[in-house]
């Protein structure tokens, strides 16, 4: 009679350790890829909302602007002038390089409304004069945004 003893294994031969490592690898290949992902996405997604607040400033400071004024002149398609005699102010918005400026005239005045400007366009409406129809252009790197709308002057 033939006797087999089987001795207990202890920890892992060389085969085992491998398999180990090349399915934590990939584990922790596949999680990182994940998190990169996410994160550019991120990236992305708080750019387009910071283009977005942009858009949103210029939009309402010209528009805040422009309902209070008695009488506008546009100087070329992206400058305007506005002015209301009455309450005795006159102040402009104007294009220079990617910033859209603000200007109180009486104070002399200049502050910057936003730096991420690529156009901007002024034009008073044609059958009614007491319209003003803006369009504008905002950008960062590859991403750009577009806004288009109207002001009615109650003033003038």
């Amino acid at each position: 009679m033939i006797v087999k003893k089987f001795r207990k294994k202890h920890g892992l031969n060389l085969i085992e350790l491998m398999v180990i490592l090349v399915l934590g690898s990939l584990g922790i290949f596949a999680v990182s890829s994940i998190v990169i992902e996410s994160y550019k996405e991120w990236k992305r997604s708080n750019e387009v909302a910071r283009l977005q607040q942009d858009l949103d400033l210029a939009s309402y400071t010209i528009k805040g602007v422009l309902e209070e004024a008695e009488n506008v002149g546009i100087v070329s398609e992206d400058h305007i002038i506005a002015q209301n005699l009455s309450a005795g102010w006159m102040q402009e918005f104007y294009q220079d390089a990617s910033n859209l400026m603000w200007k109180n005239t009486e104070t002399n005045e200049t502050q910057k409304v936003i730096s991420t400007l690529k156009d901007i366009n002024f034009e008073i409406d044609q059958e009614n004069g007491s319209i003003v129809n803006i369009t504008i252009d905002v950008e960062k790197g590859e991403r750009t945004i577009y806004n288009s709308f109207s002001v009615f002057m109650r003033n003038s």
